[in-house]
């Protein structure tokens, strides 16, 4: 047997249930729940993120919710060190960590360990910060689609800390960060891992999505987001040019009609989790279970620890 510290994950696309699912079993089996979401991270977030209610934060223990302010930055080493940080104290309380979201890095790196890149090689290295230190986002992403079309087209041309993390490691490895990820073996696994991976039909998926966007709206989200312009929060933050929030930024400040906000929310949505699903599955090791299928996720679950 082994001394790894058993961790149980249960990851998805978005608005596929992972919170339910999470909740009830870790309910079940006296965990506590790890959030997975680098959205979720952020007060004053709430509706466009989907936090988990107040019944089912007060039901189990929550954990990487609500801990840093819409400015304040955020990258998946830290998330690595502060997630593996909580599970060993949960593990001191003799409960079970769960840990349950889509954002697919953030998972693998807790799991696995940090990325570094390799010894610089390109010969542009040595002026990295000079070669982009001044140019807006749109300028970055088309440099990055020059040096690195592939790279490019899994970023999202909003995500300026993304692409210039890419742009880096490409000015100084000459190699893609992606090429880097999928070659890297991640050996600092202190865990043993059992993942579960929440799917139902795509078209269905899509449906709930839509219906989600509506619900969100219907709950206050223009307000949610008037409120964090108003508390001085810029509409150009990596936070506020998430899904959603630059969305209802756009339309608030008048770029865009509310109904081009609600559509391109949507399909914006739809093509996230279309990503969520294509990293997720990459991994061969996940379970892929219906959500409504609780009795074979209760079943894993009970083999796994027992």
């Amino acid at each position: 047997m082994t001394n790894k510290t058993n961790l149980i994950i249960i990851a998805g696309p978005t608005g596929v249930g992972k919170t339910a699912a999470a909740v009830e079993s870790a309910a079940e089996f006296n965990g506590e729940i790890i959030g997975a979401d680098s959205m979720q991270i952020y007060k004053y977030m709430d509706i466009g993120t989907a936090k988990p209610s107040k019944e089912e934060l007060c039901g189990v223990p929550h954990h990487m919710i609500d801990v840093l302010y819409p400015d304040e930055p955020y990258d998946t080493a830290r998330f690595s060190r502060d997630a593996r940080n909580i599970v060993g104290k949960i593990e001191r309380r003799n409960r079970i960590p769960f840990m349950a979201g889509g954002t697919g890095l953030y998972i693998k790196t807790a799991v696995y360990g940090i990325f570094q890149p390799d010894t610089p090689q390109h010969p542009k290295q040595a002026n990295t910060g000079d070669i982009y230190r001044e140019r807006n986002v749109a300028q970055l992403y088309e440099t990055l689609k020059q040096a690195d079309p592939a790279g490019a087209e899994r970023i999202h041309p909003n995500d300026a800390y993304r692409i210039r993390r890419a742009l880096t490691v490409f000015y100084e490895t000459g190699r893609s960060i992606f090429s880097h990820h999928d070659a890297h073996n991640f050996p600092d696994t202190p865990f043993n891992t059992l993942k579960i991976a929440l799917y139902m039909d795509r078209q269905t998926l899509y449906e709930k999505i839509d219906r989600r966007v509506d619900a969100m709206l219907e709950a206050g989200f223009e307000d949610e987001v008037k409120g964090l312009l108003d508390q001085g929060y810029s509409h150009r933050l990596k936070s506020m040019q998430s899904i959603g929030y630059r969305h209802m930024c756009g339309y608030i400040r008048g770029e865009i009609s509310f109904e081009e906000a609600v559509r391109t929310l949507k399909r914006d949505t739809r093509r996230y989790a279309k990503r969520q699903l294509t990293w997720f599955k990459s991994d061969p090791e996940m379970h892929w279970i219906e959500p409504g299928d609780k009795d074979r996720i209760r079943s894993l679950i009970a083999e796994f620890l027992f």
